[in-house]
């Protein structure tokens, strides 16, 4: 598996791996080495700044002293600077100092007999640098110096020696206990001096005099070689850190591939799952629920965090865990069961169970499954179907018998007709054929509804304003309102509401579904009609306060010949949603009892 991994590394990242990794260790390993070389040369430049601040300080505090015993005139600077110089060279790590003047000759040196020679050209223009630079002549500088005898690197640090005070040495004002007898020729004594030291002062001054200080490099190539080791220890130390880094994450990738298929093979498990149409529960080998997909959880009401780690027994209904079964009871075969069940929202549903056991590849009890079919919707649709079937069967029967009765209804109507006339105006035959003739006429109508009801529609289609079809609707129906004490508030959207339609045939459908809430409210109420429109279609919301129906009537309002008025056909709402559905719209029904009724009409807008 491991030789499998590695194959499939392209070998362009593994040379690019090891490249920044020997990038990163040469960075690593030069900074610290340039780092390590700074502070030895910091190190070694505040050795030499030392050396020549002891020996600036040295020759004056030497020069003053020597000055209080004897006269300035026998007075050698240099050589009191000389002695100081071989002292200081006993220090460890100094090889020379010198003291050289502008035209690089050596005016005192640790090693005597180097005293009035030349330096040579190099040393000479290191020298002439702290003349041009200011700032090199304060704080000094220093340079690796090669020495052509020897042919060995020195450290090398100059500054300029610190100019005399021309006025440093002027008598001071004598004290009154000063005065007595010489006093006036020790102060001729003091300015003969004083005189001869500034003329001493401007020499050293105007000569432009520098301190040289040679050092060995030995424990500095010490330190530098003891560094150069930990680097190269420190260099393998981490390479070796890197190849196992490189290995480690090699393995770590294999381990990520292993991961992110897991994770797609989780992400499309979970995906597949929630997309069944069927409700599923899953148990695992200690008997707890461990998945509830979303149709489940929609059945049961519940949530899968709500029941997940939970016993069947506790948070489902007893039918599903008897279905679904435990870790004692192996389902060897599905168990297949028929429920009927009232969910949360106290709905019927009905419901096909499927209980499973679940082994593993070794044949080891794995957990339980049950699949939830809501055949709810099935069993509605079928009902649905049977009804359409008997309607239909019911409309054709009623179409044939309703042509074998109009001709024998004529006859009779014929014949009433003719008994009329044969009795008296004032006699109780007349009156008892004329109720002949109109029970015969009432058959006739309700015959024609009947036919009208049965046969297929014949639309006249057209572009028809929806607002103006029920607003001549309303004008037709208000003084019917007004009689009872009906109010009727409207609320027509004045957007576009024009749709292709039979505009007779929506004049009486919105005719009959006003009329019936009117007639619903008796003892007078709130006709309220709204009208507005979606995307795709155009809606017309018919909301009343009157009687209302209860539940079981609600079901049956669109059915032939189902009313629940005296003197109604039954035939008004079946004949509007028949309307309205040739439209290619929709109608529905909302009532409570005693509250009253909404009835909601859908037209596709045109277009």
């Amino acid at each position: 598996m491991k030789k499998q991994r590695l194959a499939l590394v392209s070998p362009w990242v593994l040379a690019a791996a090891c490249a920044l990794l020997t990038l990163i260790i040469t960075v690593f390993a030069v900074n610290n080495y340039r780092r390590e070389k700074q502070l030895m040369t910091e190190g070694m430049v505040q050795k030499g700044i030392t050396i020549i601040r002891f020996i600036v300080s040295g020759s004056r505090a030497s020069f003053r002293s020597t000055l209080n015993n004897f006269p300035i005139s026998q007075i050698s600077w240099v050589d009191n600077i000389q002695q100081i110089m071989e002292h200081t060279s006993e220090h460890p790590g100094v090889n020379v100092i010198a003291l050289v003047d502008s035209e690089g000759t050596i005016l005192a040196s640790s090693i005597p007999n180097q005293i009035g020679n030349k330096i040579d050209s190099h040393t000479h223009d290191f020298l002439s640098a702290l003349e041009r630079d200011r700032l090199l002549a304060i704080n000094g500088q220093y340079r690796f110096a090669s020495q052509s005898v020897s042919d060995r690197i020195t450290f090398q640090v100059a500054s300029l020696f610190p100019t005399f005070g021309v006025g440093g040495f002027f008598p001071r004002k004598p004290r009154p206990d000063q005065f007595g007898p010489g006093f006036h020729e020790r102060m001729r004594q003091g300015h003969i001096q004083m005189q001869q030291w500034q003329k001493i002062a401007r020499q050293i001054n105007a000569k432009r005099i520098a301190v040289l200080v040679d050092l060995n490099l030995n424990q500095f190539n010490k330190v530098m070689r003891r560094q150069r080791l930990q680097i190269i220890s420190l260099s393998l130390v981490l390479l070796l850190v890197g190849v196992g880094g490189w290995l480690s994450l090699l393995t770590l990738q294999g381990l990520k591939g292993s991961q992110t298929r897991l994770r797609t093979i989780r992400a499309f498990t979970d995906m597949l799952i929630t997309s069944l149409p069927i409700g599923l529960i899953a148990t695992d080998n200690q008997g707890d629920i461990r998945l509830c997909n979303v149709v489940a959880e929609e059945i049961l009401g519940v949530k899968e965090e709500e029941i997940a780690g939970s016993t069947p027994a506790f948070v489902l209904p007893r039918e599903l865990a008897e279905v679904l079964g435990d870790r004692e009871k192996v389902n060897t075969k599905p168990i297949e069961k028929k429920i009927v069940l009232i969910d949360h929202a106290n709905r019927t549903r009905t419901l096909q169970l499927i209980g499973i056991s679940v082994v593993d590849s070794e044949g080891r009890f794995a957990g339980n499954m049950l699949l939830i079919q809501d055949l709810s919707q099935v069993i509605e649709l079928e009902e649905e179907l049977r009804r359409s079937e008997r309607l239909a069967a019911l409309g054709k029967m009623a179409a044939g018998v309703a042509h074998e009765l109009r001709n024998p209804l004529s006859s009779i109507k014929g014949l009433a007709v003719l008994l009329k006339s044969k009795f008296r105006d004032a006699s109780e035959d007349r009156e008892t054929a004329d109720i002949m003739v109109a029970e015969v006429e009432r058959l006739n109508r309700s015959i024609g509804e009947l036919l009208d009801y049965a046969r297929p529609g014949k639309l006249r289609k057209e572009e028809v304003d929806l607002n103006a079809i029920i607003q001549k609707a309303i004008s037709l129906i208000h003084i019917d309102a007004e009689e009872i004490g009906v109010k009727i508030e409207t609320n027509l959207d004045n957007g576009s509401f024009i749709v292709q339609a039979d505009q007779d045939k929506l004049n009486q459908v919105f005719l009959n579904l006003f009329l019936n809430s009117i007639q619903s409210m008796e003892k007078g109420g709130i006709l309220r009609i709204n009208t507005y429109s979606s995307d795709d279609e155009i809606i017309c919301r018919i909301e009343d306060t009157g009687c209302g129906l209860d539940e079981k009537s609600l079901s049956k309002v669109f059915d032939p010949y189902f009313t629940t008025k005296p003197d109604g056909t039954g035939l008004g709402l079946a004949m509007s949603a028949k309307i309205v559905e040739e439209h290619g719209g929709s109608i529905e029904f909302q009532s409570e009892k005693g509250v009253g009724a909404i009835v909601t009409v859908r037209l596709p807008v045109t277009g």
